[in-house]
């Protein structure tokens, strides 16, 4: 959590990350398709593939599943008192009161929620996602709920430092 965040805003933080699943499977399922597609292409010429080459090509598809696992841990989204935070690769924060609007998208079979920003941009969040999760919906539900709650209230002022002891 970013540690300049107001400590209430960090206590009441919910989010969503993508699950172990939504990271693994669509590269295990590209690698997959890949490495049938090339061995199959292969028997039509001169230079099959051996059964070596084929082991080592499905070694480096698992590290690559495996390196999908781990990289992809922290993705997804943490809803603060006052402002979205978006988890990319790096933190971006988008206040409640910037967000024109909320919308479910649905590309390829996999609905994913897209913010409209007041500045004419729009971010499509990394989760939550439909992509093998049943709790898709209620998650998009809870989602546009808290923005819905906090889109007009300005975010909480900071605390006043205390005063020096004398």
């Amino acid at each position: 959590m970013n540690s300049s965040a107001p400590r209430a805003a960090q206590s009441s933080a919910r989010g969503f990350r993508l699950g172990l699943a939504q990271r693994v499977l669509p590269g295990a399922l590209g690698f997959l398709t890949a490495s049938v597609v090339l061995y199959v292409g292969l028997l039509f010429t001169d230079d099959p593939m051996s059964a070596g080459e084929l082991g080592r090509m499905v070694g480096w598809s698992l590290f690559g599943v495996a390196v999908l696992a781990l990289t992809g841990r922290g993705r997804g989204v943490i809803l603060t008192e006052d402002a979205l935070v978006v988890v990319h690769g790096e933190r971006r924060t988008f206040p409640w009161a910037g967000i024109e609007h909320l919308v479910v998208r649905r590309t390829f079979g996999v609905s994913q929620v897209v913010a409209y920003l007041k500045d004419g941009r729009r971010v499509t969040l990394p989760a939550p996602t439909s992509f093998a999760d049943a709790r898709f919906e209620e998650k998009a539900r809870e989602l546009t709920e808290c923005w819905e709650e906090r889109r007009l209230t300005p975010p909480p002022a900071a605390a006043p430092p205390p005063a020096p002891a004398p």
